[in-house]
């Protein structure tokens, strides 16, 4: 019997990541339990750990592709606590990375603490725009900050953001976003000239 859990435990490992999934349930869970919810216009936070399986080849500091799973994990929190997710589940929608910059300003140390920040600066009809930040816990610093662009698949953001506190109040759109906007822009002309 051992044996048979054994390997089906070891062929989850192969073929899926279960340790993404893993930590996607806790975080959801972990918010659901403890965290209250969140409006709109407000910041959701995670809280992670730079452990060894985080660090570069260096050994030193978070890698770069670790930066962009946490981006993941404290979305899907934000999406859950401000009522997104069951927004977008409710009209079988999706919302999808399309776009994103990060600005790497300082390295996370390994066995550090931080803390990512997530809040919704801007959206469009069929996009929305998260800004996040990673700060670490014993400066306070902004170690990287991060613009993506979420495009919503089967869901516009009217429908998406309808009955979450906050979304009568629409922002400004940022000098930043439009001039990232400018540069993607540029880059997809580029690239169709190509085609």
């Amino acid at each position: 019997m051992y044996c048979i859990i054994a390997t089906i435990v070891a062929l989850l490992y192969i073929f899926w990541d279960v340790n993404y999934f893993l930590r996607v349930a806790f975080t959801i869970g972990i918010g659901r339990l403890f965290q209250k919810k969140t409006g709109i216009n407000e910041t959701s936070t995670i809280y992670g750990f730079c452990t060894t399986q985080d660090v570069d080849i260096f050994l030193r500091h978070m890698n770069n592709a670790r930066y962009v799973r946490e981006l993941d994990f404290a979305r899907f929190h934000f999406y859950d606590r401000t009522g997104i997710y069951a927004n977008i589940k409710a009209v079988d929608g999706h919302a999808l990375q399309g776009a994103s910059s990060i600005r790497y300003r300082r390295t996370i140390p390994i066995f550090s603490a931080y803390k990512v920040e997530t809040k919704l600066v801007y959206w469009e009809d069929k996009t929305l725009f998260i800004e996040q930040k990673f700060i670490t816990l014993s400066d306070g610093f902004v170690r990287a900050i991060v613009l993506s662009r979420q495009n919503l698949i089967n869901i516009d953001s009217e429908t998406l953001l309808k009955n979450i506190p906050g979304a009568e109040n629409k922002p400004e759109c940022p000098e930043e976003i439009k001039h990232w906007l400018e540069a993607i822009e540029i880059s997809s002309a580029r690239l169709r000239k190509k085609d």
